[in-house]
């Protein structure tokens, strides 16, 4: 029973394009009476009461294709398949440790947990940016668009200077479209200026995939020049996932004696992938940022905790009746000070990572579709750390967060960020109870208890 097979065919299944085609019978009725009159029925077990004829087929089925040309791109069409060589994700788990018993009713633990998964469960996109090379020039997109991110961030505008990728595959192409060459078009004397003036801002993110995307859906550059023409993001299932786990695990336990017992774990582990999210859609998540290179958006995973804390503990207070404080106090104030019992559980753990979104995809179409790839850190880390404090303009994450923009840059283009650096505020809990056991006169096996209890 292939689990993780059905799964992923499940999913295909949502996104097929061959049985998308329907037929439909309709049966019209101008009211209830007509359609209960009318309708087709159901007569015996032997026969439907409507037989439909399947449509036809057309194999090979090409999608978002007009005219020979794809328009995915343009019209930001999806695509979700399966790698035909997908395999089954595995791991290889490992671990040792040790236990002692100490005085005192004590007993400490130390233990190493190990884990390394490869072959994981992700999405990568085939219709990722392709560093397109010009012939003509031998100049390739990615260094032409860092060239005019260049002169954007640097305040030129309106005439730029020419750069051959752009008046190369630009130029013949705006004749085809208007007529006129780049210079006719009003955004600039030359191909360079009309994507300068045209998608500026695209531009000087790194946002590579919107800018090539907006020039191909205006009639500015061929098909698939850069971006798949046929679809904005080919998304398919593969096994291009892996992960890693280190882990050290302490305990300390003391069993319940003398009306005391308590528990103390820590946990210092380290958990590293290049995909943390579900990998069952292709716009919001599971996308691995570069198809090309599996450890460029290698770091942190998203649930990462490097701390982990827990202690609880139960205390019965020696007050009373037989106990160490007061232990001959006469029935009515051993009924006031007597049956105490205080119980708690205290988590603390540190931040989780994050990492700053550019709203910018130099490599995909759509990579975590409401944030783009990560910021790049050039600054001093330490003005990204986590520091909430109220303002005047409201709640900020950073002790100083003009300080902490000039730490990052958006990206150039065809480059990815710095993925789950930072790290939130650590988070601590705590659960508490106080108890207070009555004996009932009339039984000594019933007791009758108050309880305080906070989260």
């Amino acid at each position: 029973y292939d689990r993780p097979g059905g799964a992923i065919t499940f999913l295909q299944d949502q996104s097929t394009y061959i049985l998308d085609t329907v037929v439909n019978n309709n049966f019209p009725a101008t009211n209830g009476a007509v359609a209960l009159a009318t309708f087709p029925r159901f007569q015996s077990l032997g026969s439907v009461p409507v037989t439909n004829v399947a449509p036809p087929v057309t194999v090979p089925f090409t999608p978002n294709v007009e005219g020979g040309e794809g328009i995915g791109s343009q019209i930001q069409g999806l695509n979700y398949a399966v790698d035909p060589n997908f395999r089954i994700p595995y791991s290889i788990q490992y671990t040792f440790g040790f236990q002692r018993e100490l005085p005192g009713n004590f007993i400490f633990e130390a233990s190493y947990v190990g884990r390394q998964a490869r072959k994981l469960f992700t999405l990568a996109d085939a219709a990722q940016i392709v560093d397109f090379k010009d012939a003509a020039s031998g100049q390739f997109m990615i260094g032409a668009l860092n060239q005019l991110q260049d002169q954007v961030n640097a305040g030129v505008s309106g005439a730029f200077a020419p750069i051959a990728w752009f008046e190369n595959q630009m130029n013949a192409q705006s004749i085809a479209s208007f007529g006129v060459p780049c210079s006719g078009l009003g955004l600039g004397p030359n191909c360079t200026s009309v994507v300068g003036n045209f998608t500026g801002f695209e531009v000087s993110i790194g946002d590579t995939a919107d800018t090539i995307e907006a020039l191909r859906r205006n009639g500015l550059l061929g098909p698939n020049v850069g971006l798949s023409s046929q679809f904005a993001v080919n998304a398919f299932v593969t096994n291009k996932g892996s992960s890693s786990y280190d882990g050290m695990l302490l305990s300390l336990r003391k069993r319940f004696s003398k009306g005391f017992q308590f528990d103390v774990n820590y946990t210092w582990s380290h958990s590293i992938d290049n995909q943390s999210t579900v990998a069952n859609t292709s716009t919001s998540g599971g996308l691995i940022c570069d198809a090309t290179d599996l450890r460029v958006c290698r770091g942190n995973s998203d649930f990462d905790i490097r701390h982990l804390m827990n202690v609880n503990g139960i205390w019965e207070l020696p007050i009373g009746r037989g106990r160490m404080i007061a232990g001959n106090a006469p029935g009515w104030l051993n009924a006031i000070i007597g049956g105490w019992q205080v119980s708690g559980i205290v988590t603390a753990r540190s931040g989780l990572p994050f990492h700053l979104a550019t709203v910018s995809w130099p490599k995909t179409f759509i990579f975590d579709a409401a944030n783009g790839v990560p910021v790049i850190i050039n600054g001093d880390l330490n003005a990204l750390k986590a520091s909430i404090h109220d303002t005047p303009d409201g709640i900020q994450f950073f002790a100083d967060p003009e300080a902490a923009l000039a730490a990052v840059r958006y990206p150039r283009h065809g480059e990815i960020g710095n993925r789950n650096v930072l790290r939130s505020q650590p988070f601590w809990n705590v659960d508490s109870a106080v108890l207070k056991n009555f004996r009932l006169p009339w039984s000594e096996t019933q007791r009758l208890q108050l309880r305080w209890e906070s989260y």
